[in-house]
C-alpha cells in the first residue's frame, strides 16, 4: 500500500516537495529512476512487467505519482497497465495537458487507480474507478497531502494522518535540513493502535493482523512490503532534488538522481 506525502506551498527555496515509499510484492521486478522516454523527457522508476511507473517526473516540474486502490479482491489482468497511465500523462507536458488527458481516460479501462499532479504551482488528485463514467479530479491547496490506496482524506488510512502530522510539523527550513527529517518519516514502522485499524471483510486475503503492518509508512511482511522510496523538489519550470533508495530508507543511502531530469543517462 503505497504513500506519497506532498508538500506544498510551505517552503521558500522550493513549491513542493514529495515523499513516497512503494509498496509491493518482492518478487515483482522493478528497477530504479531512468530515462523512460526522451521526447518529450520522463524520468522514474521502471516496473518490469508491466513497463509503466510508479513516480515520473518530466523536465520542467511536472510531476505524477500513482497508487493503486485498495482491494480485497484480484485484480483484472486484462485491463491497461497503470503505470503506463502515468507517462502517458507526463507526456502531456503540463500539468493542464494532464487534466484535459484525464478528461479522455475511461476508467474502465483500467483497474482502479490514485494519482497525485503537480507542477509546482498547481497541485491535483485524481481517482478512477471502473464503475464510474470518467475520472473524477481534485484541486488540491497549501498544506501536506497524503495519498496511500484510496482517496486523500479516506478514513481507512491512519497512516496518512500520522504521516501528514509528521511532515506538517518539519519547520521551513534548507534542503540539507530537511531530507533528513522526510527520511525518517518515510522509515516510520510504527503500528497504529489495533482499534484505529478498520475490519478486513470476509474472505479477505489477509487478516486483521496483517491489515495492521500495513498501516505502517514503512511496511515490512514476509512477502510484501516497502521496495523503494522517492524524494523530490519541485517549482515551475524546474526540478531542484530527486533521490532514490532501494528498501528500507533509514537502512539505504539515497542516490542523488537529480541529473536524469536534464537528460543525461
Amino acid at each position: 500500500m503505497c504513500t506519497i506525502i506532498v508538500r506544498h506551498q510551505m517552503d521558500d527555496w522550493c513549491s513542493t516537495i514529495i515523499a513516497s515509499n512503494r509498496d509491493e510484492f518482492y518478487d515483482r521486478a522493478a528497477s530504479g529512476p531512468a530515462v523512460l522516454r526522451s521526447e518529450p523527457l520522463i524520468v522514474g522508476g521502471r516496473d518490469e512487467r508491466e513497463g509503466g511507473t510508479w513516480f515520473g517526473l518530466a523536465r520542467g516540474g511536472l510531476f505524477v505519482g500513482l497508487t493503486n486502490q485498495r482491494s480485497f479482491g484480484t485484480r483484472d489482468d486484462s485491463l491497461r497497465s497503470r503505470g503506463g497511465l502515468v507517462l502517458d500523462a507526463l507526456a502531456e507536458e503540463s500539468l493542464e495537458g494532464v487534466t484535459r488527458y484525464l478528461s479522455r481516460v475511461d476508467p474502465a479501462t483500467y483497474n482502479d487507480f490514485n494519482l497525485i499532479f503537480g507542477d509546482g504551482d498547481h497541485l491535483c488528485a485524481a481517482y478512477g474507478r471502473r464503475g464510474a463514467h470518467e475520472v473524477e479530479l481534485e484541486a488540491l491547496g497549501q498544506g501536506v497531502h497524503v495519498l496511500c490506496n484510496d482517496r486523500i482524506g479516506s478514513p481507512d488510512f491512519p497512516k496518512a494522518d500520522r504521516a501528514r502530522e509528521r511532515i506538517m510539523s518539519v519547520p521551513a527550513d534548507s534542503w540539507l535540513r530537511i531530507k533528513p527529517q522526510l527520511v525518517e518519516v518515510l522509515a516510520d514502522d510504527s503500528l497504529p493502535d489495533p482499534s484505529k485499524v478498520p475490519p478486513v471483510p470476509p474472505g479477505a486475503p489477509f487478516d486483521q493482523a496483517v491489515a495492521r503492518y500495513l498501516q505502517a509508512i514503512y511496511v515490512k511482511t514476509p512477502a510484501y512490503g516497502t521496495v523503494s522510496s522517492t524524494i523530490a523538489a519541485v517549482s515551475p519550470g524546474r526540478v531542484h532534488q530527486y533521490w532514490f533508495a532501494e528498501g528500507r530508507p533509514s537502512e539505504t543511502s539515497f542516490k542523488d538522481v537529480l541529473h536524469l531530469t536534464r537528460g543525461a543517462g
